[in-house]
């Protein structure tokens, strides 16, 4: 548990409502933590009190019934009564979740008249003169000990009650903040995925006019046809990541696990990161050991997480900087090191790099931009096959190094000779698909590939096309008006059986999503965007 100071966090409620119980019992109250010091106190000091207080702890009261009270056995009474020279201290102990964090004492309670004798010792003991002490105990009324256990009692419920109403309270102001907090950060990551989304967006709109004004050179179309892919892909990506932090969060994403080369799999993801890598004008080495590496891995996992690797020490590097890449083999372990010359992480900020959304700088006005994603998804991911990852860095401007260690794997087959590349014969193609621009582009992709296609605006158009023409493929979107893609494949299947190959292309890819179109009858799942290849791959049966 915290300090005492943050269980009690004494305020005006807890002076209140003490000095209401002191001047109802005639009693000074004082409040201790855990390791016995004093945290709120004296409240309501009483004339004898006042007189005691210069050497009140010598008469070793308090300290005892302090001590007392904060060592209390469950089955002990929670009303402590300490006495000494016919006077008493009430002391009772407080508990949160059945532990003891403070104890809570009133004094000074006569229990008898002295004689005088004893009223002589204890102003020796306590520095007083005698005759002072001597009239203030004549004005005082001893109370019997059922008295002082009605008035242990009632500090006890009183300050149980205010203790209890105090962490209440700042369980409630912790949530609000909580809150505040994840509201905040909801704003800051819509702001960053508009931000994101705008970026190719506005390079796509361009690039498309370029293409459709037919004014500039070729290079120049070539370039801008170029660009529109690559920012589609981007697009493509930004979507795929938030979807698998979604499914991995969820516990809802599996693993295809095979043996893979780790030299082919970093070889990939530079590939894939390349193009960023270049626009920022980095620098880049690769430095794997000769023998070969083995993984017992996902491959398209594996490289996802190199690549949000090299993505963020290209996107967190300023231009002209260096990026190294290095494996190695710890006893069973493969270690991989991404490590930049960029801007480093704060001391602060590292024990949060790996939290959802969170930017050292998520200023929309900083070049990097970036959803936050891309250390969650690869400590998710990583854990996901066994294995740990950390960030390193000497702070703001030293770079910044990133350690992913994975348990080796053995090589179960050899790789087997380069596949040939495929040649797909004409087919005739049925598209139906609600969109015009969507729709218009497959026919395109489709007729350039050397199909013979037909398309259809919504589902019964659909049926009603696919009864008459018999195509050898139907590509179907998922929502369509009249009947949606699964409606559509029921009726085609049920017209045609397995003649007819069935392809859904749509923008809902989760794991249920795939599972309601194979129920469905579908032999693949596409999920937009999609590219040309892809397209030619279903069509092959891939």
């Amino acid at each position: 548990m915290a300090h005492d100071e943050t269980v009690f966090e004494p305020d005006a409620a807890w002076t209140r409502a003490l000095e209401k119980y002191g001047a109802a019992t005639h009693l000074a109250v004082e409040l201790y933590g855990r390791d016995e010091h004093l945290i709120l106190g004296p409240v309501h000091r009483t004339p004898l009190f006042e007189l005691l207080a210069p050497g009140h702890h010598t008469l070793s009261m308090f300290a005892a019934c302090v001590r007392r009270c904060l060592t209390q056995t469950a089955g002990a009474s929670p009303i402590v009564v300490e006495q000494r020279h016919r006077f008493a201290v009430i002391g009772s102990s407080l508990a949160l979740n059945g532990e003891v964090v403070g104890a809570a004492v009133a004094a000074y309670v006569l229990t008898a008249f002295p004689d005088e004798h004893a009223v002589r010792r204890l102003a020796i003991e306590c520095g007083v003169p005698f005759t002072t002490l001597w009239q203030q105990i004549r004005a005082e009324l001893p109370l019997t000990r059922a008295r002082l256990n009605v008035y242990g009692e009632l500090l006890q419920v009183l300050c149980n009650a205010l203790l209890s109403e105090n962490v209440r309270a700042r369980q409630h102001e912790r949530a609000a903040t909580r809150l505040a907090a994840a509201d905040q950060a909801k704003d800051d990551f819509l702001a960053m995925l508009s931000h994101e989304l705008r970026n190719p967006l506005g390079a796509i709109q361009i690039a498309a006019q370029i293409i459709r004004l037919g004014r500039a050179s070729q290079t120049a179309i070539q370039n801008a046809t170029k660009i529109v892919d690559r920012q589609v892909k981007h697009v493509a990506r930004l979507l795929d990541d938030l979807l698998d932090v979604s499914r991995i969060t969820r516990g809802r994403i599996g693993l295809r696990k095979s043996s893979v080369h780790m030299a082919t799999s970093v070889a990939h993801a530079v590939q894939t990161s390349r193009a960023l890598i270049e626009a920022q004008g980095h620098s880049l080495t690769i430095s794997l050991p000769e023998e070969p590496i083995w993984l017992e891995a996902d491959a398209t996992r594996l490289e996802q997480i190199l690549t949000n690797l090299l993505d963020n020490a290209a996107k967190y590097t300023p231009p002209k900087g260096h990026i190294a890449v290095m494996a190695s083999r710890e006893e069973n372990d493969v270690v991989l090191r991404v490590r930049d010359t960029g801007l480093g992480i704060s001391p602060e900020m590292l024990p949060r790099v790996f939290d959802l959304f969170a930017q050292a700088d998520p200023s929309l006005a900083h070049s990097q931009g970036g959803l936050g994603i891309g250390l969650t998804l690869v400590q998710k991911l990583t854990e996901l096959h066994g294995g740990t990852v950390t960030v390193h860095s000497e702070g703001l401007g030293r770079g910044t190094e990133v350690v992913v260690r994975l348990p080796l794997g053995t090589p179960s087959q050899m790789p087997g000779a380069p596949v040939t590349e495929r040649r797909s014969r004409s087919r005739h193609v049925l598209v139906i698909e609600d969109n015009p621009d969507a729709r218009e582009m497959l026919r395109t992709t489709l007729e350039v590939d050397g199909h013979r296609v037909e398309v259809a605006e919504d589902g019964p158009q659909g049926v009603a096309m696919a009864r008459s023409s018999r195509p050898d493929v139907v590509l179907v979107d998922i929502g369509l008006p009249g009947l949606n893609g699964y409606e559509v494949a029921k009726q085609v299947r049920a017209l045609f059986g397995r003649q007819v190959r069935l392809i859904a292309v749509t923008g809902y890819g989760r794991p249920e999503d795939r599972r309601r179109t194979e129920e469905a009858g579908f032999d693949t799942h596409l999920t937009k965007p999609v590219s040309s290849e892809r397209i030619a791959e279903a069509l092959e049966g891939g």
